[in-house]
């Protein structure tokens, strides 16, 4: 698909990329060199050392970015593909595409772009992350290195996969990777999507952070306590699994209405 193969190239010529991909890694660094400055700190490094998995960053109640991440993260992918179309309408290339490519095909390979990109990002920088806590905490359901004494070892129903946790961390941190990620690209697919409806650059990139931000005021006058896109960004928080697919079918039926809504409006032939 030509379409594809021309935002590809796109892809690697716009400078956001790369330094989407440096705030990233940079980000998941840090967060380890915190880890260790805190167990420094208290003074447990040697006698009672966290395992990786419960360091993780995203499962870390303790030494905690996931604040920072939930404003960044959606925020520096959207730069990526999400001011495209903005950019072309504004600069009036949109109309010499339109002679190159089919434009319908061309939006659904940047939505697409957009999910997947965003994704491997997320989940190799968070597995960068992972390895790094592996390598200097050691694995396992345990609170310290030498397996004496293991981590809170009632399992929670309500809070996330947590009987998974007890029986197999490894599995969980990969589970939880995977999940987390997913969500980020189902965000920063939803962003390029709503470009078309937003005449202002700006107001594109934090489209996502807006909607999360919508939805936190909005679900509980709905009586929807138990939905909340900050806990599936947050595995630690008291949620269950099928909150989280509650909220990838929420944005996922929006993301799509707006989608067919925007190319009918615009009478795109395939």
């Amino acid at each position: 698909m030509k379409e594809l193969k021309f935002n590809i190239n796109y892809l690697f010529h716009k400078k956001e990329f790369y330094v989407a991909i440096i705030i990233a890694f940079f980000l998941n660094l840090i967060h380890v060199i915190l880890c260790v400055v805190e167990s420094m700190r208290t003074g447990i490094f040697y006698e009672a050392m966290p395992s990786s998995e419960y360091q993780f960053i995203l499962y870390n109640p303790i030494v905690t970015l996931s604040s920072l991440i939930i404003i960044v993260f959606p925020i520096m992918f959207s730069m990526i593909y999400s001011d495209s179309n903005f950019l072309e309408n504004k600069g009036k290339t949109v109309y010499m595409l339109a002679l190159r490519i089919n434009n319908k095909k061309n939006i659904c390979s940047r939505v697409f772009l957009s999910a997947i990109i965003t994704f491997i990002i997320c989940f190799i920088s968070f597995s960068f992350n992972y390895i790094l806590l592996r390598i200097i905490y050691g694995s396992g359901n345990r609170i310290t290195y030498y397996q004496e004494v293991a981590f809170h070892l009632t399992s929670q129903p309500t809070w996330f996969l947590d009987k998974l946790r007890l029986d197999n961390p490894l599995l969980f941190t990969f589970i939880i990777n995977v999940l987390v990620s997913f969500m980020y690209s189902l965000l920063v697919a939803f962003s390029y999507i709503v470009s078309f409806f937003v005449k202002n650059r700006l107001v594109i990139y934090f489209i996502p952070l807006c909607f999360i931000i919508l939805t936190e005021l909005l679900f509980p006058i709905f009586n929807l306590n138990n939905l909340s896109f900050i806990k599936c960004l947050q595995p630690f928080s008291q949620y269950n699994i099928v909150s989280y697919f509650w909220c990838v079918g929420i944005i996922t039926v929006i993301s799509l209405s707006l989608l067919i809504f925007y190319l009918k409006k615009k009478d795109i032939l395939v």
